[in-house]
């Protein structure tokens, strides 16, 4: 795939087509790839500095695909600037975290991809991507008669310890419940972040492989409707 270039100055892209073919090629979630940074860039580990490098790629493609798209979102040329000025200091540390948590311009620029800003502005291109191509390719695949929705991805903690209780499902909850309602930028109670992270596990996709962004994203709202949350879910 075509790499494309940023210019920071004008704020275009150029060199890369727009076809919905390129566009579908990439089985990374823009989302999923952002929330890694949540933690900082010290969160990973040695053996991941050459994944992490073909995942910034991957994702730089994606999100200039989208920017250079038809009625492409305003979010995708922020964002495409703000992973390739991430990929820029990276290749200055010849992508290697340790050395470039020695640089203010990589830690920076990490520290920038993960805000729940960014966070809202890969949703707005997962969002058009699904409506181009359909459901990503990272959702679970169906191996029974029904699957649940795909819970939000939570970063892991750095915590290498063994685990000295077993798990705390209202915690999970909590936490499902609070990044989904990052992601519409709502602020919720605590008990309606548990209550809406339990109901998301419960919600059962049959939007189907061709389903569009409407057919996908209304499923959620049956959670916030059984949480007694005032919210309509976005669908256009």
């Amino acid at each position: 795939m075509p790499r494309c270039v940023v210019l920071a100055s004008s704020l275009l892209l150029m060199g890369c087509g727009g076809d919905s073919e390129s566009l579908c090629d990439s089985p990374l979630s823009v989302p999923s790839y952002t929330m890694r940074f949540s933690q900082g860039l010290d969160n990973f580990s040695e053996d991941q500095y050459q994944q992490l490098r073909l995942d910034s790629l991957e994702v730089l493609d994606t999100i200039n695909a989208v920017a250079v798209s038809s009625a492409a979102p305003p979010e995708a040329s922020k964002l495409a600037i703000k992973v390739n000025t991430f990929v820029g200091a990276m290749d200055d540390a010849d992508w290697d975290v340790s050395i470039a948590l020695l640089t203010n311009e990589a830690v920076e620029a990490a520290s920038v991809l993960g805000t729940v800003e960014t966070l809202s502005q890969a949703n707005t291109i997962d969002a058009y991507v699904i409506s181009q191509c359909g459901l990503p390719s990272t959702l679970a695949p169906i191996v029974g008669p029904a699957d649940t929705l795909p819970s939000p991805s939570i970063p892991s903690p750095t915590q290498t310890d063994p685990p000295v209780s077993p798990p705390n499902d209202e915690s999970e909850a909590r936490e499902a419940g609070r990044l989904v309602a990052s992601v519409y930028n709502l602020t919720l109670s605590d008990n309606d972040m548990v209550c809406l992270g339990s109901e998301l596990s419960d919600i059962v996709d049959v939007s189907g492989a061709n389903a569009n962004l409407a057919q996908y994203q209304g499923q959620f709202q049956k959670a916030f409707d059984a949480c007694n949350i005032n919210f309509s879910v976005p669908v256009e």
